[in-house]
């Protein structure tokens, strides 16, 4: 069952990871993402200025990159679930810190920028198919409670099985 949930699963994943890969690369090219402004501003904003927009911007390139990567070659499935939930979650900031870039009429008229926010909705349900039915919910649950170092004694252990 979980072999033809994988199998069918496969051009979502794949989709994933073509579109994770060539907007990182984008990213990594001035002026060609049209994300490069808002994702610099909130990430500068989010680091207090401890990153300038320029190197956000690179860190996210190469991040996002690594999460299409990830995504077309079916690797890490075991910490992947935790790093796309989090840039999803990431990508969802600029809603809040961002308002004015977001929206013309707040909420119900988002700017270009703000419908490639709200876009990701779909990328977290496409995400969900492909990630979640990998994950072992309550094995991780079990071992972050009862060990100091669950997290690392589950990935160690999922990693041998392979």
């Amino acid at each position: 069952m979980a072999d033809q949930a994988a199998r069918s699963s496969a051009p979502l994943r794949i989709a994933l990871g073509i579109i994770y890969l060539h907007f990182g690369i984008l990213k990594l090219f001035p002026d060609l993402s049209s994300a490069e402004m808002i994702a610099g501003q909130t990430i500068m904003r989010l680091s207090w200025s401890w990153l300038d927009t320029h190197t956000a911007v690179l860190v996210l390139a190469i991040f996002e990159c690594a999460i299409g990567l990830a995504f077309l070659f079916g690797i890490g499935r075991r910490w992947m679930p935790l790093v796309f939930f989090a840039h999803m979650a990431g990508t969802a900031v600029p809603l809040f810190v961002l308002p004015e870039l977001v929206f013309k009429i707040a909420p119900f008229a988002p700017t270009l920028e703000g419908q490639y926010i709200l876009k990701n909705l779909v990328f977290v349900a496409a995400g969900w198919i492909v990630l979640v039915p990998e994950m072992r919910l309550g094995e991780l649950w079990e071992s972050l409670r009862t060990e100091p170092r669950g997290l690392l004694a589950v990935a160690l252990s999922a990693r041998s099985e392979r």
